[in-house]
């Protein structure tokens, strides 16, 4: 078994490979550029492993773990472990962090396996593809719904501001009537830049429709 620690970062990931005895055999940075990363860990796999044997990699939490715990995967990994990253040192270096890392990993093997807690260690499971999914698609939700609330206190604001809350047809927003009605409102350009994207330009002989122009100030009805 050989033991693995990953300082990861956008462009390049630096490693730091050691043996059973937990000797240091390789250390090296490797570009995140696909050829090149698959390339180093297909030699890995063909230089470093033999009759079975696997590895274990160690490297901590950022936002673009996902593709590299794949690969990994991919690569006879027996296992990934995550981690929450410590108090970072005046004296930070990737080579450092990456044997540090690797160090760690070799210390506490034992108990790293068999997925024991390890003092001082803060773990981080790692979510399936649906978990990771699912987790996406519920913030994606929440974002929605926010913009369309900051959205609608935008609007209602606007139509404060001009005095025009009186002239919807509905109480509430968003509504089909409300929003047909928005559409045709006339604004003045700054407000109508606020209100969202202009409206396209009709094609010429087309009919110009109430508000398309922007017309220097809001008209009142009735």
């Amino acid at each position: 078994m050989l033991y693995l620690g990953i300082d990861q970062h956008a462009r390049q990931i630096t490693i730091s490979l050691r043996d059973e005895g937990g000797d240091v055999v390789q250390a090296r940075q490797v570009s995140t550029q696909p050829e090149k990363i698959h390339a180093f860990f297909q030699c890995l796999t063909r230089e470093r492993l033999h009759d079975g044997e696997s590895f274990v990699a160690v490297l901590e939490v950022c936002g673009f773990n996902d593709w590299l715990i794949r690969m990994l995967r991919d690569y006879r990994c027996h296992k990934v472990i995550l981690i929450q990253p410590e108090d970072r040192k005046q004296r930070k270096t990737d080579r450092r962090d990456a044997a540090a890392l690797s160090e760690l990993l070799w210390v506490n093997r034992d108990r790293l396996l068999q997925c024991k807690p390890v003092r001082g260690l803060r773990q981080v499971d790692i979510a399936s593809s649906t978990d990771q999914e699912n987790r996406r698609l519920t913030t994606l939700r929440k974002e929605a719904g926010q913009a369309r609330t900051r959205l609608v206190n935008q609007v209602r604001h606007l139509l404060r501001r001009h005095n025009l809350q009186w002239q919807m047809p509905t109480k509430r927003l968003p509504t089909q009537a409300a929003i047909a009605w928005l559409k045709q409102v006339a604004l003045p350009e700054c407000d109508r830049l606020e209100r969202g994207p202009r409206p396209r330009r009709p094609r010429a002989g087309s009919a110009t429709p109430e508000g398309a122009g922007g017309r220097d100030c809001p008209t009142r009805r009735g």
